[in-house]
């Protein structure tokens, strides 16, 4: 792939930077395989369009896992007891990824409940990580091939996560890709 246009990745129409994000709006758009089967290559290739580096190999020790796909963690339950549960994309001081496929139609009250939910996952999944890592400033939440939500928690204690930048702007569709300010917001995150 080439290189962006200019440093910050801006680029219009022609450019190859606007082509590699048409290319990926264009695979991913038809991408109906499970959340398990696509996932970590829809992350990886979505890294490689931003020009940001992806996710590293896990290790055993979770300390060293900084930037990794599972990322395990331990969710305490209501009852006192605890479970594990594996974040699906993990950049420790940047942000938790929930991942979903999402079969209900983008523009039914089913889909943004599904959203909704994963939303809640990732939260208790960022509440999880250790105290002394953290909460990450940003949730992801996508639906692989249609959309990303980008949530925000800048006092990084964990309290809720709310729609940024706004709640009229947080969901980027994937046809949104193929704008250069889209692909910088993401590139920041």
């Amino acid at each position: 792939m080439a290189p962006p246009s200019s440093p910050s990745g801006n680029a219009s129409a022609g450019t190859p930077a606007a082509a590699a994000a048409s290319a990926f709006i264009a695979r991913w758009c038809v991408a109906d395989g499970t959340e398990l089967a696509n996932y970590q290559l829809f992350v990886h290739e979505l890294s490689t369009l931003l020009g940001v580096q992806p996710p590293q190999p896990s290790r055993e020790d979770t300390r060293d896992n900084a930037y990794v796909f599972e990322r395990r963690v331990t969710l305490a339950r209501g009852d006192g007891s605890s479970g594990e549960g594996r974040i699906d994309c993990y950049k420790r001081g940047a942000f938790v990824l929930e991942a979903k496929k999402l079969r209900a139609g983008a523009a039914t009250r089913g889909f943004d409940d599904a959203l909704l939910r994963a939303r809640a996952q990732a939260e208790s999944y960022a509440r999880a990580l250790p105290a002394d890592e953290g909460r990450p400033p940003f949730l992801l939440v996508v639906d692989v091939g249609h959309v990303i939500e980008l949530y925000a928690e800048f006092t990084r204690s964990g309290a809720t996560y709310t729609p940024f930048p706004d709640p009229r702007s947080h969901r980027i569709r994937l046809a949104d890709l193929e704008r250069p300010e889209v692909r910088d917001t993401l590139r920041a995150v």
